[in-house]
């Protein structure tokens, strides 16, 4: 896909990421980009909320428009009932991208679910599947220097709570010294701190951008304060960039951000808390020549990497890029591992830890497999000609299923093609002799376990209690009849298990046993990873390794779903009555020595 028309979706804020979007705006266009720009904040004063969520849904799928591309600035709008605006986009087949401008202090819930591609202004939330775009600035006037600012100190934006005090500080030290500061945007708990003061003056409103420049002009010195989070933060805000970029007052920012540092060094002033804020600004206002040339230093180094024009040309690069790849997705079921065998051996573990590894996904029982439980049941239909499975039009309806299969994929894992993807599919033996026919480049990981355990814990979870209410007789769950009938399911779905595994291609496959995940789960999540094409070290391995120990697992035992992490249960089990284990032999006796497993 070439990305050549994007509607671009503002948040519904009418001040800051208002400035993001404007960036974004411009900068696309200059990359050559057609851009459809959709300003939420500006028609929400005269439509609803409904109307515009309408609105933008119609805008994107109008085919005059040739929408290739909507990508949404922040999205916090969009969440709740409203998510449902990418998610309809998405679905419609046009890839949606998120730019999230508030990270870590607001989270999108689903965001994967609802966003093609995704980006975010902070680098300690980039993560799998989340590529850190820092924020930027437009190019900006180049204004002579005032030779007498009006203002000493200024500071923009919003005065939060936790920004109150040190504003307050600085306040006062500009009253003791007699110089002036501006505080202006919006006061959240009111101006009332701020009468006592003569030298501070303060504008509660918003500042639109004429006055903005203005504001930095007539400054000697501007202040950014990084708002507080539960999460650390370490990346610039807007402010940083467009700031340094117009090159009048110096910088003076705080708390410390290692990136910031990384971008600036000494040419922007920082401060640790309130004490050296204070400090910092009496050093910085008494040596003239050393702000200007902090200025004139920030100014080359934000002009030079940091506009939008560099975030928005990497950013139809990074889009134009995965798009070749998804668009082969189709081609890529070597990145997909079926997880097979039985249910009791351990699966859920061992797909968690999967899905925990960088690059990979993971699919939790789709039951895909019941599309082929007619024909377990009716093998005699391949050859009724009237049947819709029919032998002779088996190529048409086999497609078909693996068309229905990779929309599935797309819809749910967007980014499939970017990663990898594990399917735990141990409850629908029905499938297994037909995955080598439909994903004839898949990847298959067969997990064992000794059957006499499988068939204690099967028993476990049919007793009064338990956590699972649906599978065998709990009235009866150690009789006879229902013994051997969990018997003979273990025995059929392994046997299928196997047999599947069997005949699948020696380089596509991997046999997992139980017993040794247990004893040391990183080599096995090692070769997991390998098999799907994802690349892994061994420190990640570990540390999910240790991450998922049983013991670090609540609600665990007998009757849980999680019983007691261990091998050879069965021997101490009472479950395990001597009718039970004469059962045991003579069902899965032979199925045990197939597999290795030997009483001692």
């Amino acid at each position: 896909m070439a990305v050549a028309n994007v509607l671009l979706v503002s948040g519904a804020a009418n001040f800051s990421t208002r400035d993001v979007w404007d960036g974004y705006r411009l900068a696309l266009e200059a990359c050559g980009v057609r851009v459809v720009p959709y300003p939420t904040f500006s028609f929400l004063e005269v439509l609803s909320a409904k109307a515009v969520c309408t609105d933008i849904l119609g805008t994107a799928l109008d085919i005059e428009n040739k929408i290739d591309c909507v990508v949404f600035i922040d999205g916090l709008y969009f969440r709740g009932k409203r998510a449902r605006i990418p998610l309809s986009i998405r679905r419609a087949g046009i890839p949606t991208v998120l730019i999230a401008t508030d990270d870590p202090y607001e989270t999108i819930a689903n965001a994967e679910s609802l966003y093609t591609y995704r980006f975010t202004n902070e680098i300690r939330c980039q993560a799998d599947g989340v590529s850190y775009l820092p924020t930027a600035t437009l190019p900006l006037p180049l204004a002579p220097r005032a030779e007498t600012p009006q203002y000493d100190v200024s500071f923009l934006g919003t005065v939060f709570e936790d920004r109150l005090p040190l504003l307050v500080e600085i306040a006062e030290y500009c009253e003791r010294e007699q110089k002036r500061f501006l505080v202006a945007g919006k006061i959240l708990g009111g101006t009332d701190p701020f009468h006592r003061f003569v030298y501070t003056e303060v504008r509660q409103r918003t500042i639109d951008t004429l006055e903005k420049w203005e504001i930095y002009a007539q400054s000697r010195l501007t202040i950014n304060l990084f708002r507080q989070s539960d999460k650390p933060a370490d990346s610039p805000s807007p402010r940083i960039f467009e700031v340094t970029a117009f090159g009048q007052a110096a910088l003076l920012t705080g708390p410390p951000r290692a990136e910031v540092t990384k971008i600036y060094g000494d040419s922007v002033y920082q401060f640790d808390h309130d004490v050296s804020a204070v400090s910092v600004i009496r050093d910085a206002l008494n040596d003239a020549a050393g702000r200007a040339a902090r200025a004139a230093a920030a100014r080359e180094i934000t002009l030079r990497e940091h506009l939008y024009e560099h975030r928005a040309a990497w950013l139809i690069s990074e889009l134009r890029e995965a798009e070749q790849q998804r668009s082969a997705t189709k081609a890529l079921e070597n990145r997909i591992g079926w997880v097979i065998g039985c249910g009791r051996t351990g699966s859920t573990w061992l797909a968690e830890m999967l899905g925990d590894l960088p690059k990979i996904r993971r699919w939790h029982e789709p039951y895909f497999g019941r599309l082929f439980k007619h024909l377990q049941d009716r093998p005699e239909e391949l050859d009724r000609n009237t049947s819709f499975f029919a032998r002779r039009h088996q190529k048409i309806w086999l497609d078909g299923i693996r068309d229905i299969f990779f929309k599935m994929v797309h819809d749910r894992y967007p980014q499939f093609g970017r990663h990898s993807l594990m399917i735990k599919e141990v409850n629908t033996p029905e499938l297994y002799g037909w995955l080598q026919t439909l994903f004839p480049a898949g990847r298959m990981i067969l997990l064992i376990r000794d059957p006499f355990d499988i068939l204690d814990s099967y028993l476990d979870l049919q007793k009064a209690g338990s956590w699972n209410k649906k599978f065998g007789d709990a009235s009866a769950p150690l009789s006879e009849e229902n013994v051997r009938k969990t018997a003979e399911h273990i025995c059929s779905t392994m046997s299928q298990a196997i047999s599947a595994y069997d005949a699948f291609p020696l380089e596509q496959r991997l046999q997992i046993r139980y017993e040794y995940l247990l004893a040391d789960p990183a080599p096995h999540l090692l070769a997991c990873a390998e098999l799907v094409s994802v690349a892994i070290d061994q420190d990640t391995a570990a540390n999910i390794a240790e991450k998922h120990h049983f013991d670090n697992y609540a609600e665990t035992g007998s009757l849980k779903f999680r019983r007691h992490g261990k091998a050879g249960v069965w021997r101490e089990s009472k479950n395990f009555t001597h009718a039970v284990k004469r059962i045991a032999q003579h069902t899965l006796g032979p199925l045990r020595g197939r597999l290795g497993y030997r009483d001692k």
